[in-house]
């Protein structure tokens, strides 16, 4: 039996997932089917590629050597199924990871636009806050992420997406001078942010603490749109996109403060290992950049 590209490709999905019963899963094929691949494979080469002993399936020298060459080779063939086949013929599943806010703007058009483009992909994606997203990309559990960030890991390629404006609101109840707002005037107010794990978390304790105020502890929730109709029932004051709220500002349900410092503009970016074995998120990272809305 010739070593074909469906064995390389399930070998590669078992040393990601480090099981044969999650690279099934991953593969959407049987454990049985994917450990006859494996046997096959091994058995055209003449060695062991797995240490079936502990619990995990972790690689042998052989097939530590073997990664090298078959990220090669699948990444070859993918090449191949790009640039000279149709886009009818691309099939497999991409892993995206998002931020929320991009998931409540412009990514139907994202998926719209790949489905139109490569009928036989499946996308699965995961909706997170943005170290969990960059925890997913270091373990290899997505190949793309949409999500705001300063700096990257050299390994890590990085397209910008765009800005979004960011700036404090709150709700008709909430009672504020009608002045420029420092992070002073919050002190008897609740301010609401999304989780520690947030690049949004992290935004707002800057702004808390940029002239070294004491303000009242940060309230977390992990959504965005419920942070906003927390804003909207007068529970508290939120840092929130300007775009995705422009209704509410328009008829005066949220009011947007005049602060000091202003509020911030936050790049978003299309994140995907550089030396992914497959073409594929970085031909995603281009459909993102052509599907986003945020400001150039």
């Amino acid at each position: 039996m010739a070593v074909n590209i469906k064995q390389l490709e399930t070998f590669l999905e078992i040393a990601r997932c480090g099981s044969f019963t999650g690279a099934a899963d991953r593969l959407n094929a049987t454990i049985s089917t994917v450990s006859a691949r494996i046997q096959g494979l091994e058995q055209d080469l003449g060695v062991l590629l797995f240490d079936r002993v502990a619990r995990k399936a972790s690689l042998t020298a052989k097939g530590r050597e073997l990664q090298i060459y078959a990220e090669r080779a699948v990444a070859a063939c993918s090449e191949i199924r790009l640039k000279v086949g149709s886009g009818e013929a691309l099939s497999g599943c991409v892993r995206l990871g998002v931020a929320e806010l991009v998931a409540v703007t412009w990514l139907p058009t994202f998926v719209e636009l790949i489905h139109q483009n490569y009928p036989r992909l499946t996308l699965e994606l995961s909706v997170a806050l943005t170290a969990d997203l960059q925890h997913m990309m270091a373990h290899g559990e997505i190949d793309l992420a949409l999500m705001p960030s300063t700096c990257f890991d050299p390994d890590i390629s990085a397209r910008s997406l765009g800005y979004v404006r960011f700036a404090w609101m709150a709700g008709q109840a909430i009672s504020l001078p009608d002045r420029v707002i420092e992070p002073s005037d919050f002190r008897d107010l609740r301010v609401l942010s999304l989780g520690k794990n947030s690049f949004h978390y992290r935004t707002v304790e800057g702004w808390l603490s940029a002239r070294g105020h004491e303000v009242r502890a940060v309230d977390l929730c992990n959504s965005m749109g419920a942070i906003a109709s927390l804003t909207k029932a007068g529970i508290g004051v939120s840092l929130l996109p300007v775009q995705c709220y422009q209704p509410e500002i328009a008829s005066g349900v949220f009011r947007v403060l005049a602060t000091h410092p202003e509020g911030p503009l936050v790049e978003f970016f299309s994140v995907h290992a550089s030396n992914s074995s497959t073409s594929i998120p970085s031909l995603m990272a281009e459909m993102a950049v052509r599907a986003s809305t945020f400001e150039v």
